[in-house]
């Protein structure tokens, strides 16, 4: 199983709080052994989503890897309709 193809499909949904609109991915690390679980938390705003990582600094790059990869093929698709209608 290919997990950036999993986030990429994902992120193809008709999700358009997520798709649409601006997306932040934050990282937080924290020092306290008490508190050192990784998490991960979701907030859904009305014009962008916010997704926090805990102590997961794999799953953090891979997100924001895969969102920049998004942005990049959806910029790609726009341009490439532009020039046909122009």
């Amino acid at each position: 199983m290919n997990i950036f193809k999993t986030f990429e499909t994902f992120l193809k949904e008709p999700h358009s709080i997520l798709r649409d609109n601006f997306i932040q991915i934050v990282s937080v690390q924290t020092e306290n052994i008490f508190e050192n679980k990784p998490a991960i938390d979701v907030s859904l705003l009305k014009n962008k989503a916010q997704i926090t990582v805990v102590n997961n600094e794999k799953l953090y790059k891979l997100l924001s890897i895969v969102n920049h990869r998004a942005k990049l093929k959806q910029e790609s698709e726009q341009k490439g309709k532009e020039h046909e209608t122009a």
